[in-house]
């Protein structure tokens, strides 16, 4: 017998992360797939996606900062993680110790790391990461001229990867994705170092053009195309639930939560859900998003709270009864993540990067 639920649940799957991992491998045929896990892999849990997808074979891992590769290289002694934030002043230690790759990022980072190396008296591991028109991470125009003048800077490293980052990828006409990426060829024809590497999630739908040598895809992995019109066929990894803690009736005139923004046009039958912002489920989508019950859409009425929304089930059809303990479904089936972002004025990337620690989280797969 299933136990009831009696708070927000975060179901996971894991078997549906390795089969998107694979997925985005047969659609980049040729290229080495990368998984990119930082920001605790999107919201969905580093420490249980990273194991699942290095037993299916992943071996390359990506995070944001050195504080999440060590998380990993707790876990993995035996992949390789890059670093992205590359080698800020004083992690030079860290980052031996861990055996981590750092993807250097400016003159002053290859100057830092190579000036290790030739105090080691061997090369060491980096990827170099090389702004096309981003203007955010990057090697900048002057340090990028700097490195083309002088190429043998980098013989002080094992480079993995020249690499860049696709501004517009989710936007397929953009004219800056075909420049972007003749930059970067123009580039490789003078610093032939390591593999190559360009495509993100949207970079990968764009086509083998942008595939090049090595791909390195995040939010599609956790079952969300990037560019919602171009599906990837990737799987949903993400089912969230919540219980009704309170059916009541309302009558014309009433008005429902914080501030009074919503008010009854007549009789009508309101559930209150145990899940608000404090669980990260956006205050944003106010009055304006959905939750569903067996495959039926029920709106939200009034303001998120942190910890309730309520939701007008009137119009639910007869046979779907509705009462303390009901599950409601906020994202699934009928509700896709796409949907919550769109009521709540965001992306699908921000609404699974804040899915929040409150919840019951349940894997399976």
């Amino acid at each position: 017998m299933t136990a009831p639920l009696t708070a927000p649940e975060l179901e996971i799957d894991l078997s549906a992360v390795v089969a998107n991992w694979r997925t985005l491998g047969a659609l980049a045929s040729g290229a080495d797939v990368a998984a990119m896990v930082k920001a605790d892999a999107y919201g969905i849990g580093a420490t249980v996606v990273a194991p699942a997808l290095a037993a299916a074979g992943c071996r390359e891992f990506f995070v944001a900062d050195l504080g999440e590769a060590v998380t990993l290289r707790e876990l993995l002694p035996d992949v390789e993680i890059f670093v992205l934030s590359g080698v800020p002043a004083g992690s030079e230690d860290d980052l031996e110790a861990h055996r981590l790759v750092p993807v250097v990022i400016s003159g002053a980072q290859i100057e830092r790391w190579s000036a290790r190396a030739r105090e080691n008296g061997k090369r060491l591991p980096a990827s170099i990461h090389v702004d096309t028109g981003m203007n955010r991470a990057g090697l900048d125009a002057a340090d990028t001229s700097r490195l083309v003048a002088d190429p043998k800077v980098l013989d002080a490293f094992e480079v993995h990867q020249l690499m860049s980052h696709l501004a517009s990828a989710d936007e397929p006409e953009s004219t800056q994705n075909r420049r972007q990426l003749e930059a970067f060829h123009r580039l490789r024809a003078v610093l032939p170092v390591g593999r190559a590497s360009l495509a993100n999630s949207a970079g990968i739908a764009l086509g083998p053009d942008y595939h090049l040598d090595h791909v390195r895809p995040g939010v599609a992995l956790y079952g969300v195309d990037p560019t919602p019109a171009q599906s990837l066929g990737v799987r949903r990894v993400v089912n969230l639930r919540a219980p009704v803690v309170q059916v009541r009736q309302a009558h014309a005139g009433d008005t429902v939560g914080y501030s009074a923004t919503h008010t009854v046009g007549g009789d009508r039958s309101l559930a209150t859900l145990g899940v608000g912002y404090g669980d990260g489920f956006s205050r944003a989508g106010s009055g304006r998003g959905h939750v569903a019950f067996d495959g039926h859409r029920a709106p939200i009425v009034g303001r998120v709270s942190m910890d309730l929304l309520t939701v007008d089930i009137t119009d639910l059809p007869t046979d779907v009864a509705v009462e303390e303990g009901s599950v409601a479904e906020l994202i699934g089936d009928t509700i896709t993540i796409d949907e919550v972002a769109q009521a709540a004025g965001t992306i699908a990337y921000e609404v699974l990067t804040n899915l929040g620690r409150r919840y019951r989280r349940r894997h399976v797969g």
